[in-house]
This record gives structure tokens, sequence and C-alpha cells, in this order.
């Protein structure tokens, strides 16, 4: 065996575990997500109908351990390594949970993790489990749910998905509060407590006195967004009724579609582009395991392995462009604190083929166009503020923007694997 499929091998071995590990955990904490709608369903379901329906009849559509074994053998290793890359990005939000729950423990937090609500709307189940639920009971009742989500990047706003997950375990948890529908496992599986009342929940894990109604209780949730290296809290939300019945019904939908879809002479592909999908642009539709199929995509088959493989050396043109990028602004930041850190007059440091030093810059001026516009309509009136801005506001010329966005791999649609954690 050369160095290379030594290599290979392991990523092959990292790979299958992932996937077993996800599997595992799915079923430990999550149950059977076939028989009801959970919170990521109804989040999804708000951005793309289609994918969240499309995860329900097809939840096989990712590798399973066995393919990878195959694939390995058969000498198919850029599938090993693109699930492998799929894998660690959907499965880094249970590391950074684990930890995160030791964090919050080592706090003192009062904190129930994986707390699950179990409710029905006009009888379609519906599940959500709490990534992390905080109690206090002094000076003032208070509870914040926290939901953990991960990124590479830390995004400027929340994904439409995410807000609306949150709002339905805040509605769920409000509306829910005194009926014995919460439930909670330990990290092997086994009951902590089942179909209590939340204030039962409380006083049975921590000794803490709830109200009986939530009405008096200081109640937020937050979604905390982690990357490698930044964090950003997003929030408070608070409990909203018009939210509550959004969730609902996006659950409904969700489910009676997938119903009678499953139900139907014809077959879910035919008639999955029927149902409504996402039709803007969304970064997550990357990650979609339903994208080859969807309205959206349709597309001319190209058979011509040039196209391939001109595509696969821009891809990596692009990638190595912004890896080289990182690795100059790392090398620049580093040289800068040593530069700082010597703080001699002249500032100038030499090597023998270099002088380097820093220097302050001023930032660059910049319009704030709303305070611009708010200005003008305080002095001209709307209408003359407006007109004025249109006058001076310059669009540029059209350009065409090549977007490239990668294909799974093929699957067998035999497998059924769970889909990610509730996340």
């Amino acid at each position: 065996m050369t160095k290379d499929s030594k290599g290979v091998a392991l990523l092959a071995q990292i790979a299958k575990g992932l996937i077993t590990y996800s599997k595992h955990q799915t079923a430990t904490q999550l149950g059977d997500r076939s028989t009801y709608v959970g919170m990521s369903d109804i989040g999804k379901g708000a951005e793309c109908l289609r994918a969240a329906v499309a995860d329900r009849l097809h939840p096989g559509r990712t590798a399973s351990a066995e393919q990878i074994v195959r694939w390995y053998q058969d000498g198919e290793h850029d599938r090993i390594r693109a699930v492998l890359r799929r894998q660690l990005t959907l499965q880094r939000g249970h590391w950074m949970e684990a930890g995160f729950a030791g964090v919050l423990n080592s706090n003192g937090a009062n904190v129930l993790h994986q707390l699950e609500i179990a409710t029905e709307h006009e009888g379609i189940p519906i599940k959500a489990h709490l990534d992390f639920t905080l109690v206090w009971g002094w000076p003032r009742p208070a509870v914040r749910i926290l939901e953990l989500k991960t990124a590479e990047r830390i995004p400027d706003t929340l994904y439409t998905g995410y807000e609306v997950q949150l709002y339905g375990q805040l509605g769920l948890l409000h509306s829910c509060w005194s009926q014995p529908v919460f439930s909670m496992k330990d990290a092997g599986g086994n009951a902590v407590f089942t179909n209590l009342t939340f204030p039962q929940a409380v006083k049975k894990a921590f000794g803490i006195s709830l109200p009986q109604v939530p009405h008096s209780v200081d109640l937020e949730g937050w979604v905390l967004c982690l990357s490698m290296s930044d964090a950003r809290a997003f929030g408070p939300y608070r409990p909203d009724t018009s939210m509550l019945h959004l969730c609902r019904r996006i659950a409904s939908e969700l489910w009676m579609t997938t119903q009678r879809i499953s139900d139907g002479a014809e077959s879910s592909e035919k008639t999955l582009s029927k149902v409504p999908h996402c039709t803007g642009f969304h970064p997550l539709c990357d990650w979609c395991d339903h994208a080859d199929d969807c309205p959206k995509f349709t597309a001319q088959e190209l058979t011509d392995p040039a196209y391939d493989e001109a595509l696969t050396r821009l891809t990596m043109l692009k990638e190595n462009k912004a890896s080289l990028e990182a690795s100059i602004a790392s090398e620049e930041k580093r040289i800068r604190s040593f530069c700082q850190s010597v703080g001699i007059p002249s500032g100038w440091l030499k090597t023998n083929r270099f002088r380097f030093r820093t220097i302050t810059q001023t930032g660059r001026k910049t319009i704030d166009t709303p305070l611009l516009r708010q200005e003008l309509r305080n002095g001209l009136g709307e209408g003359a503020a407006e007109s004025l801005l249109t006058r001076v506001t310059r669009i540029g010329a059209p350009f065409q923007r090549l977007y490239i966005s990668p294909r799974m791999p093929e699957v067998s649609a035999t497998n059924t694997l769970p889909t990610q954690k509730e996340v």
C-alpha cells in the first residue's frame, strides 16, 4: 500500500465513522423522524417547501458507510473526499454543541440540553428539540432558549429558516408550558424525565419552582452562531402568536404534502416538481440533497468531459486563491503585531533583504446613505429628497456573473440514512 493510498484509507475510515455516528446520534436523540414534523423541518419548509418534503420522501440520498467502503475498493477516491467534506460541514454543529454544553455547565448554569416538546396540531405530530434551555428562579423567573448554529463565516443576518425554527420553539414552550409534553434524554439516549409540564421538569432537574403559567416569566430566545474563530448572538426573540401559527401552518402543509405524494400514483420526482421551491439565490442550495432534479436548476446535460475538466480547474484555482488570500492576511497580521511590539522610535526594521515598518492610515470615507436620505428629507421634503438621490445615483453597466454549483455524488436510493440532526 502506497503512502497516498494509506492516506485515502484513513480519510475513508473517518467518512465512514462520521456517517455511522450521525445515524446513531439521530436515532438516539431524535428517534424516527418520519413519524413527526420537527422544527428544523419547519424552518427548512419556510424557505423551500420542496426541499423539506424531499428530505422526508428520500432520506437515503446521503451516502452510506457501506458505499464508502465500496468506493474505496473501486478507487473512487474523489467521491470519498466529497462526502467527507460534506459530513465535516454538517456535523461540526454536533461537536461544538457538546463543547458548548461543557462551557455552560462550567459556569454553573441551570441548563436543560436537548429538551423535547412533543405535541399535535390538528392531528399532526410536531416535536421541538431545544439545544439549550437556561433557567433562573430568582430574582425574577427567567428562561432563555439558545439555538446553536455553526458556519464557516458568521452571517450578517440570520436565514429565515433559523428565525422560524426559534420562533416555533418559543411558541411551543409558551403555549405548552403547563401541559405534560416535555421530555429529555441523556447522552446515551436514556430518559431523564418523560411527559412532564415545564415547571415539573425544572423542579425535577434543578429544584427551582416556576409559575404554573408563563405570563410572569421573562422568556427569550437567542440564536448563537459560532465559527472556528468568531461568535455572534442574534436576538432577543420572544414568543409570537402569529409566528407560532405560521409554524403550525407550515407543519400541516409539509405533512399533508408528503402524505399525498407518498400515496399518489405518480412518481415522487414528478410530483415534487409541482411543490413550491425557493426561486431566488440561496447559499444553502449548494448543500441541498435534492438540488439536482430541482426545477430551479433545470439544465441541459453536457456529456463532453472537457467541460467538467475546465470547471474543475477553475474551482481549484478559486479555492487556491481563497487559501492564498487567507494565508497572506494571517502573515501580514503576524508581522504587524511584531512591529508594534518592538516599538522603536523610527518604526523601521530591516533584515538582510528587506526594510519594513507599519504606518497608520486614515480610514476610508463613506457616505451613510440612510442618514443622508433622512437629512435630505428633513431639509427638502420626501419627494424632493428622493428625486435628488435618484439624479445623483449611478448604476454600473450590466455584467455576466458565473455561478458554479457542485453536484452531489450520486448514491443509491435504497439507502435509509436519517438526515442531519435537528440543529
